[in-house]
């Protein structure tokens, strides 16, 4: 467990400081379990994304995770190659690429969403419930006031 020793108020005070370490933390643990099943955060999202139908096309993935259409197609190429997901030109946009999670990437999600839940919990084991709703409630409003 990282201490503070030596970290100056000021910058424990600063909420960019305290978010980046939260992300740090959590990212860390889940990338490590993650890694056990020869995956990513980032593909956990895109196929969540697709799990969820949350949208449809690549382009529309970029914009949805904000994520640079080059890495998108890599991404999306380790996807594939597991046959967690499919794609295809879209046949009323030839230039549009469609992409759906396969029945073996939805059981894949479910896996690791689990995994990934555990992950997030062992890196927020000193937080409460109580404090983990509220967090989860300000990233919530934070999220939605950037959509503004």
């Amino acid at each position: 467990m990282p201490t503070n020793e030596g970290i100056p108020t000021e910058l424990l005070q600063s909420p960019s400081f305290q978010l980046e370490r939260l992300r740090r933390r959590t990212r860390d643990e889940v990338e490590a379990t993650l890694d056990g099943r020869d995956t990513t955060l980032r593909e956990f999202w895109v196929l969540t994304c697709l799990v969820a139908e949350a949208t449809g096309s690549q382009s529309a993935l970029c914009d949805l995770l904000a994520i640079d259409a080059s890495d998108m197609v890599r991404l999306l190429d380790c996807l594939e190659d597991r046959k967690w997901v499919k794609r295809q030109r879209d046949k009323k946009d030839r230039r549009r690429q469609i992409v759906t999670a396969t029945k073996k990437g939805r059981q894949a999600q479910k896996e690791l969403a689990s995994l990934v839940s555990a992950a997030e919990d062992r890196a927020l084991d000193e937080s409460t419930s109580k404090q983990l709703k509220h967090l989860r409630k300000l990233a919530k409003a934070i999220i939605a006031a950037e959509e503004d």
